[in-house]
């Protein structure tokens, strides 16, 4: 990371240590009112990416499927590279699944380069449907989420809810039609998830709590058999550390075993400038939370010391970056419908 960029990124630090925080990513948004945008769905056929109707129905429902998350950080230097890199990643670990389980990839700070990137990689284009193929959805043009669903998983609805935000933040929902596991009539279910990416930095008020609530109350709709959020939820505070129980939510890496303050639960901080770690330590900011039907039968870090292409790290080296494709780790967890 260079001299300018390590400044810059402390000075971001410094302002999420202060009482409150000034906005760095983009003006103030308006209080939004919270409804459902509807969304079209996007999939690969006849050599190019075109808008499909949701399904409704489906002959073999699935009860399980392989989620993984991850935030590829938007502001690092030679994003493509990166981008590049984190897909070719994803390949990997999609290919090491189960030949029977469906996966949902959720990504955090697509670019509109990411999104062209992932359309392009032909792994994509055979085994999944998109929720983005460019930026018309976000709130600005700069940086975003997308949801990439496996084909054998039928969908009845996609659609964002936008926050009060200072930095274009949202929740992406996407309606599952699946079964339960014990189920053996094929009897449909919804489960519902979110790809967020929560409010950045400290501010006075704080706007995440209000965020999960927004997506909570999605998550707990009567029609819903199971929800479940994932994403770069910026845990940072104290409080952050209670916003799952106080919305009726479940934290997978918690109901695992797993404690706070440990090092095999954090996701950031790893793979920072090493003054950036010395300053500010390490989180678990990105998390899984679910309520309702669901069950999380295992959850795993990914993107652990995952970098560029050997071939640009010398380059990245000379100009003080780090080689790592993101400054966060991903998530990945198998869940099942009870």
């Amino acid at each position: 990371m260079s001299t300018r960029a390590t400044r810059r990124l402390l000075s971001l630090f410094r302002a999420s240590k202060a009482p409150a925080a000034r906005n760095h990513f983009h003006p103030t948004s308006p209080v939004m009112d919270h409804k459902p945008q509807p969304q079209i769905l996007h999939q690969y056929s006849k050599f190019r990416w075109k808008m499909i109707e949701q399904e409704t129905t489906a002959e073999n429902l699935s009860s399980t499927f392989r989620l993984i998350t991850w935030n590829i950080d938007f502001q690092a230097p030679s994003g493509a590279v990166r981008m590049a890199a984190a897909l070719k990643y994803l390949e990997r670990l999609i290919a090491e699944a189960p030949p029977k389980l469906p996966v949902v990839i959720m990504l955090q700070e697509m670019t509109p380069t990411d999104l062209k990137l992932i359309q392009t990689a032909a792994w994509v284009r055979q085994q999944f449907n998109l929720t983005d193929i460019d930026t018309s959805n976000w709130q600005g043009g700069i940086y975003g989420t997308a949801v990439l669903i496996d084909r054998r998983l039928p969908i009845k609805t996609v659609y964002r809810v936008f926050y009060e935000t200072h930095m274009q933040r949202d929740g992406l929902f996407v309606d599952l039609i699946m079964k339960r596991a014990s189920d053996q009539h094929n009897q449909e279910v919804v489960i519902r998830v979110c790809c967020t990416h929560l409010e950045s930095l400290r501010s006075d008020p704080s706007l995440r709590p209000a965020q999960v609530a927004v997506v909570a109350q999605q998550l707990h709709e009567s029609s819903v058999h199971g929800g479940l959020v994932a994403g770069d939820l910026n845990a940072i505070e104290d409080f952050d550390r209670t916003l799952h129980a106080e919305n009726n939510l479940k934290d997978a890496y918690l109901e695992l075993g797993g404690q706070e303050d440990h090092e095999e639960g954090y996701t950031w901080g790893q793979q920072v400038h090493p003054e950036l770690r010395e300053r500010y330590g390490c989180t678990r900011m990105d998390k899984v939370l679910y309520c309702g039907q669901l069950r999380v039968e295992r959850l795993q870090r990914v993107g652990v010391e995952v970098m560029v292409e050997e071939s640009q790290r010398a380059k990245l080296r000379e100009a003080g970056a780090i080689e790592y494709v993101t400054d966060h780790y991903g998530l990945m967890a198998d869940i099942v419908v009870e």
